[in-house]
């Protein structure tokens, strides 16, 4: 697996954009990651107060709001594979909840919300496959359920898979019970949980990092920024559950100026949003 790390550096604008990671093709012909910064303002999905700024923000990347498929969370490892026409939310009522929607219709874009929990957006340059997943502690795991649901359902190859983990709580910050440390790095590795005194601390992106590598992805980028510590980043720990801010990370075809597939952290640019 070829990894590459970065930061968010200090930018203007309401989000940011990266292109996938690895040997893509010319600009502008793959899907790419973006998200919202906390002052977009709260993305909740089907939430009318919120549609403003959602739709705001959409339309500043470049996206139709009409074609971009979100889901209720329910933080579990569960991932959609709608057909063309197919409806995400009736699916996933039936599914009794998903965190995760892959797709392969470039006219749409797959969404998610995300404040401490990490976003990860995945690309299969095989089959053309594309989406984004929601991975709390209770959702680790959904990435491991995305590849396999690519390896049966459309014949993928995991080292032709690109995936980018993207901002969340980190161990600086995600102070845990011990029952819950002890249950995620009997799972995920010892590596995925550090002590610190007697306090215990979770890692996300330690625990999804072993997990690529183990399932042979062939690139990965990781955003190594803690929504807790990044005051520009939602968070569920630092700003209470009664006003936390939900950002919005979208998978799709960003009609903006990135740089080239080939570049590397430095790509990440400023989504502009619209008037």
């Amino acid at each position: 697996m070829r990894l590459t790390r970065a930061r968010i550096p200090e930018l203007p604008g309401e989000g940011f954009f990266a292109p996938f990671p690895g040997p893509g093709g010319p600009r502008g012909t793959e899907p790419v990651a973006m998200a919202s910064f906390a002052a977009a303002g709260d993305m909740r999905f089907a939430d009318p107060r919120c549609a403003a700024d959602r739709e705001r923000f959409l339309r500043g990347a470049g996206l139709d709001p009409a074609a971009v498929r979100g889901l209720e969370l329910s933080h579990s490892r569960n991932v959609l594979f709608p057909s063309a026409g197919e409806d995400t939310l009736a699916l996933a009522r039936a599914s009794g909840g998903a965190d995760g929607l892959v797709l392969r219709d470039r006219s749409l874009a797959a969404s998610i919300t995300v404040a401490d929990c990490m976003p990860i957006w995945i690309l299969d340059r095989g089959s053309g496959a594309f989406g984004v997943l929601h991975s709390g502690w209770r959702g680790t795991g959904i990435l491991e359920a995305a590849v396999r649901g690519m390896e049966g359902r459309l014949g993928s190859d995991p080292s032709s898979i690109a995936v980018i983990l993207g901002p969340a709580i980190g161990p600086c910050c995600y102070e845990v019970s011990a029952d819950r440390a002890e249950t995620y790095s009997s799972e995920f590795g010892a590596e995925s949980v550090s002590r610190r005194g007697l306090s215990f601390y979770l890692d996300l992106r330690s625990a999804n990092v072993s997990m690529a590598d183990r399932l042979g992805v062939g690139d990965l980028l990781s955003i190594d920024s803690c929504t807790s510590c990044d005051s520009r980043l939602g968070s569920f720990r630092r700003q209470g559950g009664d006003r936390f801010t939900r950002m919005l990370a979208v998978c799709g075809m960003a009609s903006v100026d990135l740089p080239a597939s080939e570049a590397r952290p430095a790509s990440l640019v400023p989504v502009e949003s619209s008037s």
